[in-house]
């Protein structure tokens, strides 16, 4: 089965993250055993046609490759828009 498309919804800080989505953050860091560092960023990603989110904590990844392995884990890739988004936050935190 193919991966289902997701879509950036934002990057936040773990102060900004949406009501709506805390839950999949808290249960995200506890899978990932994830300590939530203040100011970090967490990009967020809808799975598109579902309510369901996918959080990526941007401090945990290196790269876009690592960061589409850690979508592909939850059976998501980016679409193209968010490919291209997550490239650009990513370069400006200085990762690849």
């Amino acid at each position: 089965m193919g991966l289902h498309q997701a879509h950036l919804v934002g990057v936040y800080t773990q102060e900004e993250v949406p009501e709506e989505v805390e839950g999949f953050v808290r249960y995200q860091a506890a899978r990932d055993g994830h300590r939530a560092v203040p100011g970090e960023r967490i990009a967020v990603l809808n799975v598109i046609g579902t309510s369901s989110y996918v959080p990526v904590f941007l401090m945990d990844v290196d790269s876009l490759a690592e960061l589409e392995s850690k979508l592909s884990e939850h059976g998501v890739q980016a679409d193209q828009v968010s490919k291209a988004s997550l490239r650009r936050v990513l370069q400006e935190m200085g990762r690849t």
